[in-house]
C-alpha cells in the first residue's frame, strides 16, 4: 500500500498490511501541527462522492493534510483501516460491521449509496428466471447437472449478502449455497469473467453492472433495491482519531458532494470517468442506472443494515446482529444537517 496526495490515483493491493484478526491500531495525528487525515477508497460507482470531492477539490475545504489510497478491493482497504492505516474507509457497510465486530475504534458517520446493486445473468438463465421465478435455479440445475455459477464479492460482502437475501427472503427459493456455487469474482473481474463465461450471473455494482448486461448473451434479471428496498452499499466510516472539527468538516463536504450529485448527474458521471478512466459514454450510461442512487443521511440505511447484519452474521464474519447503534454515529451528520 502506498500514501499518496488525493490528486493522485494508486492501485493499492494491500500487500503486506497486517491481518485483520488481533491487528486493531491506535494511529495518530501528525502533532503539533495541522492534522492528517488518510483515506482509503475502492473504485466503484457507490462512492460517487469520493470523484466528485476529489474532482472539485472538496478535500481542500478541511483544515487537514489530506492523502488518499485506493484499493484494488474492499478486503484490502478493510485490512488497511484495521492496521490504522486509514482513517476513512469508503467502502461497503458489511466491512464496517466486521471491523466494528472486531473492536475497531471508528463508526459510520454517512451514507454513500443505496439500492446499489444489479443481478445480471446469461440469456438463457435469464429467460428461465422470466418464467419460473425461484424455481429457476433447481430446474436449471435439473436440466444442466450442475447449479447456476453466481459469482460475486466475498461471502460477508456487500453484493454477497444481497444474494443471500434475494435468493432466501425475497424469492424464498432455499439456502444460498443449495441454489448456486458461488465464486469470489470481485466486482472489477465481472465483466472479465462473464466475457469468457464463466459465470451463469452475477450481483454487482455500476459501473461494471452496465458493462456485464452490454455483454452478448447477457441480460440483468433483477434489481437489489427491489429485493430490499433502500439497502445500503458502501458507506463513511471514519476512525475515532479524528478530531470531532475534522469529522464534523469531512461530512459536511461529502454532504455539498452528494447535493451535486443530485443536482447535476451527468457532471458527476464526468467526476467519476475521469476518476476511473471510464469511457464517457459508459460513465454517464452507468450513472443513469437504477443502481446509482447516492445519499449522505445515515439515518435512511440505519434499519436496512441492520436487517442484513444477521446474514453478515450467519456467514460468521461478525457475532451476530448488529444494532444501528453499534455502527453508527448519527450525531455528526445531525450536527452538519
Amino acid at each position: 500500500m502506498v500514501s499518496v496526495s488525493r490528486r493522485e490515483m494508486i492501485a493499492a493491493t494491500g500487500a503486506g498490511i497486517t491481518a485483520l484478526a488481533g491487528c486493531v491500531s491506535g494511529g495518530t495525528s501528525s502533532g503539533g501541527g495541522t492534522e492528517s487525515m488518510h483515506v482509503g477508497w475502492v473504485p466503484i460507482y457507490s462512492n460517487m462522492q469520493y470523484f466528485v470531492m476529489t474532482q472539485r477539490g472538496y478535500y481542500d475545504g478541511l483544515d487537514a493534510e489530506v492523502s488518499t489510497t485506493k484499493f484494488a478491493s474492499g478486503p484490502a482497504a478493510v485490512k488497511a483501516f484495521a492496521a490504522g492505516d486509514i482513517d476513512v474507509g469508503l467502502f461497503g457497510v458489511t466491512p464496517s460491521m466486521v471491523l466494528t465486530d472486531k473492536g475497531v475504534n471508528a463508526d459510520v458517520l454517512a451514507a454513500n449509496s443505496r439500492n446499489g446493486f444489479e443481478m445480471v445473468a446469461t440469456d438463457d438463465f435469464a429467460d428461465r428466471y422470466d418464467e419460473q421465478g425461484a424455481d429457476a435455479f433447481e430446474r436449471y440445475a435439473d436440466d444442466r447437472g450442475s447449479k447456476p455459477v453466481w459469482g460475486t464479492a466475498p461471502d460477508g460482502s456487500v453484493p454477497d449478502t444481497l444474494t443471500r437475501y434475494w435468493l432466501e427472503k425475497d424469492l424464498d427459493a432455499g439456502q444460498t449455497e443449495d441454489l448456486v456455487d458461488k465464486p469470489k469474482v470481485p466486482p472489477a473481474k465481472a465483466p472479465q469473467t462473464a466475457q469468457s463465461r464463466d459465470i451463469t450471473g452475477t450481483t454487482v455494482q455500476e459501473p461494471y453492472a452496465t458493462l456485464v448486461a452490454g455483454i452478448d448473451g447477457y441480460r440483468q434479471i433483477e434489481w437489489s433495491g427491489n429485493v430490499l428496498p433502500g439497502h445500503p452499499v458502501t458507506v463513511s466510516f471514519v476512525s475515532n482519531r479524528v478530531s470531532d472539527s475534522l469529522k464534523r468538516d469531512f461530512v459536511e463536504q461529502h454532504v455539498r458532494a452528494t447535493n451535486a450529485i443530485r443536482d447535476d448527474p451527468a457532471s458527476a458521471a464526468t467526476d467519476a470517468a475521469a476518476v476511473l478512466d471510464l469511457d464517457a459514454d459508459l460513465a454517464e450510461r452507468a450513472m443513469a442506472s437504477k443502481a446509482s442512487d447516492f445519499l449522505a443521511n445515515p439515518h435512511d440505511i440505519a434499519d436496512q443494515s441492520v436487517a442484513m447484519s444477521t446474514f453478515v452474521a450467519d456467514v460468521g464474519n461478525i457475532s451476530g446482529e448488529m444494532s444501528a447503534d453499534e455502527l453508527f454515529d448519527f450525531s455528526v451528520y445531525d450536527d452538519v444537517a
